[in-house]
């Protein structure tokens, strides 16, 4: 069987820890992927995906700045990227025809079942970029029906909120700097999707909030919000490992049972030296 490829795409991408998840994925499954990160800038984006098609490519991870980017480039996207407009990964599937989908939004979901997290109808997520319309489509699936959106800029954040509102719920626009000294510590659940250092500022007028925090940056970590955060932290790790067994998944094209997902999951787990929350 010939080795097929696979890769992370995004601009700068030496920090991603995704070649670590995956090489730790389709060895433990004896998939023969090369799992490699390439740097790619959103010029070069159609040239890629032309290459895609042409040569052994079992798919591709994508992450900042690329994740709106490609959805043009897609032959199918999945429903949830068609909503979001954001994708995370790339199926080649073996035709050549390039398939889109978006794993962030089951990262996150499956970060928070595991800190025990099924359910929330109320939900905070910080920040209103691609991540963002990940963690609004996540929180639909937990069955958020009120929904505050913090931001910088209320004028960027259209997209969110008609996402949001599209999904069912009733939003809540939030200016950071408006808040007053209570910030948002009574806010049972919230997911930072804001960038490495990008939610330093933020700390202050949000406050040390009491409920759950998962915080999809990672690098460095602990974060400034997770440091002063005075109730439960999850990791982006977390979110990150769940995001990438979904993707494995599709790369690998092999059957997932349950015994299976654990096994990969675990395995991706601890090659990052961590150990599964619940």
């Amino acid at each position: 069987m010939q080795m097929m490829r696979a890769a992370v795409l995004g601009q700068p991408i030496s920090h991603s820890k995704s070649p670590i998840l995956h090489r730790a994925a389709y060895a433990l499954l004896g998939a023969d992927i090369n799992y490699e990160a390439i740097e790619l800038t959103p010029a070069d984006a159609g040239e890629f995906a032309q290459q895609l098609r042409a040569n052994q490519w079992a798919g591709c991870s994508v992450t900042m700045p690329l994740k709106d980017v490609f959805v043009p480039l897609m032959d199918e996207v999945s429903d949830r990227v068609a909503r979001l407009g954001a994708l995370n990964t790339i199926v080649v599937c073996r035709d050549g025809r390039l398939y889109g989908e978006n794993t962030d939004v089951d990262g996150i979901v499956l970060a928070l079942a595991d800190a025990g997290v099924r359910h929330s109808s109320q939900a905070t997520i910080l920040g209103a970029g691609n991540t963002a319309l990940a963690a609004i489509e996540a929180a639909a699936e937990l069955g958020t029906t009120e929904l505050k959106l913090v931001v910088r800029d209320p004028a960027r954040a259209s997209l969110a909120i008609s996402l949001a509102q599209e999904l069912g719920m009733r939003v809540e626009l939030v200016e950071v700097n408006s808040f007053d000294e209570l910030g948002i510590i009574a806010d049972p659940l919230v997911i930072s999707t804001l960038p490495p250092r990008a939610a330093d500022s933020w700390v202050a007028p949000l406050g040390a909030g009491r409920g759950i925090l998962l915080d999809v940056a990672y690098d460095p970590w602990p974060s400034e919000l997770a440091q002063n955060w005075a109730g439960t932290v999850i990791s982006g790790l977390h979110m990150l490992v769940h995001q990438a067994v979904e993707q494995a998944r599709y790369f690998s094209a092999l059957p997932f049972d349950e015994l299976t997902r654990e096994r990969v999951t675990n395995a991706m787990y601890h090659s990052l030296g961590l150990h599964r929350r619940g």
